[in-house]
């Protein structure tokens, strides 16, 4: 009878918090960017120029990524009640961002950007800035 020997991994911790940390920072600081590039563009001309359709699409895709790793990481969160709550509303931000922006795919427009006005992006560039920086500091167990 042979013995076979089950190499484990150096750490058996999941995945799924490290992929959540990393994609919903860089979804937060690309977040900013759009926002700044919107302000100092020009809303409507943002939309037509540069914020299409596909540019749309491809960033509700980006999205999926934090939005399912936050989800199954949720269980594996590990710090105080404060980094839940700010977990959660980032979370939350992410799920909502999904469809409202894959739905340019059915519309294939980004008209309905122009109905968020100028201080909406305002409170959500240092916003984003904070998430970004605030999902690299959660903690996992």
């Amino acid at each position: 009878m042979t013995h076979m020997h089950i190499v484990q991994p150096a750490s058996s911790r999941p995945l799924t918090p490290a992929i959540f940390k990393a994609s919903a920072a860089f979804v937060f600081a690309l977040g900013f960017l759009i926002h700044v590039g919107r302000m100092l563009y020009g809303l409507e001309d943002w939309t037509r120029d540069i914020f299409t359709p596909p540019v749309d699409i491809a960033f509700g895709l980006i999205i999926i990524v934090p939005a399912v790793s936050g989800v199954l990481a949720w269980r594996h969160y590990s710090g105080e009640l404060a980094g839940r709550i700010v977990y959660g509303f980032a979370l939350l931000l992410c799920l909502v961002s999904v469809p409202l922006h894959l739905s340019t795919f059915f519309t294939w427009s980004t008209e309905y950007l122009n109905t968020f006005p100028f201080w909406y992006s305002a409170v959500e560039v240092p916003m984003f800035a904070a998430l970004a920086y605030a999902m690299m500091r959660l903690r996992f167990g």
